[in-house]
């Protein structure tokens, strides 16, 4: 680009708040997503990978790679990873297409683990009621059912207000990679 141009795009990008590198992804994105209700998807192969790869070379300056690397750090990705998944999230009409982040995933698989050890609890209470249940028994069906009982209702509502923080958790960073935290916040 001329310098003459670059120039310009670095008043506009300043006084728009933003990096000259953010701008130009924002301005090509309006324009990529202008031409059709939707940017058009990559193609894939039968196993979920893009068909071809094409390399993109960018220039940032030093402190735009600081920042890249201190928010992709918590999130457990490198550099390349985390500009692939910007881009990506930006452009894509189905996120689902996306990998969420290695933190988020583990966080997940540790609420899944946790969950799955509650089934089991209460796979085993089950098969103590069926115990009590079973004519000539000398346990008291009561006695289990009821703690049991009381048990469910409060684990009822304990995965209800994990489904709802596993929500806002995944939907967190939908919009962290969407950028509609940042349009909320406008």
């Amino acid at each position: 680009m001329k310098d003459e141009l670059v120039e310009e795009i670095d008043r506009v990008a300043l006084a728009q708040g933003q990096s000259r590198s953010a701008w130009i992804a924002r301005v090509l994105t309006q324009s990529a997503l202008s031409e059709g209700e939707h940017a058009p998807l990559v193609p894939m192969s039968r196993r979920g990978r893009p068909d071809e790869y094409v390399r993109v070379t960018l220039r940032l300056h030093r402190h735009e790679l600081e920042a890249i690397d201190a928010v992709g750090a918590p999130l457990r990705l490198g550099r390349n990873e985390w500009i692939k998944r910007a881009i990506r999230w930006q452009l894509w009409d189905r996120a689902g297409v996306l990998r969420l982040a290695p933190a988020t995933a583990a966080e997940i698989g540790k609420l899944r683990k946790q969950v799955l050890a509650i089934g089991r609890n209460i796979n085993q209470a089950v098969h103590a009621m069926n115990a009590a249940n079973m004519p000539g028994s000398s346990l008291d069906i009561a006695r289990i059912a009821e703690p049991f009982i009381d048990t469910c209702a409060e684990l009822k509502s304990q995965l209800f207000a994990l489904r709802r923080a596993l929500s806002r958790y995944v939907s967190g960073e939908v919009a962290y990679w969407t950028g509609a935290a940042e349009e909320q916040e406008t």
